[in-house]
């Protein structure tokens, strides 16, 4: 907590890249301690947690989001999925503007995929085509 506290003034700044290493080589050279890794990237998650929340808290927006998205885009497929113990299962949303647009789209549809970190676990999907004139939706 020491140390995320006195890293945190660096995070406040998107354009700052300020990563464990820098962590540790300016916790060394300016006040003689040595961190490992380790101590560097907690100190890092620890100062992001608490100017930005925690992440899982960010699923709880998840629904007032989605709800938004269906009355600002009436006629679009909106989806939240939870397992019974009311935990994130998954999200669909299907703008109206790209249902209505789908007879122009070419048949060809990509779906990519990338496993998320440890601590979220799971797997994001998405899939985009494209309309008549190239453009990837």
């Amino acid at each position: 907590m020491v140390v995320s506290s006195m890293v945190m003034p660096k995070y406040t700044d998107p354009k700052i890249i300020y990563t464990p290493k820098d962590i540790q080589t300016n916790m060394l050279s300016e006040h003689g301690v040595n961190l490992t890794y380790m101590q560097a990237w907690r100190a890092k998650e620890k100062a992001l947690e608490f100017l930005k929340g925690h992440p899982a808290d960010f699923y709880s927006r998840l629904p007032s989001y989605l709800y938004i998205l269906e009355k600002t885009y009436p006629g679009s497929v909106v989806k939240l999925q939870k397992t019974e113990d009311d935990c994130f299962l998954y999200a669909f949303v299907a703008l109206s503007s790209s249902i209505k647009g789908w007879e122009n789209y070419k048949p060809v549809v990509v779906v990519d995929g990338t496993f998320l970190k440890p601590a979220y676990r799971g797997v994001m999907l998405t899939s985009s085509t494209m309309d008549a004139i190239s453009n990837v939706d």
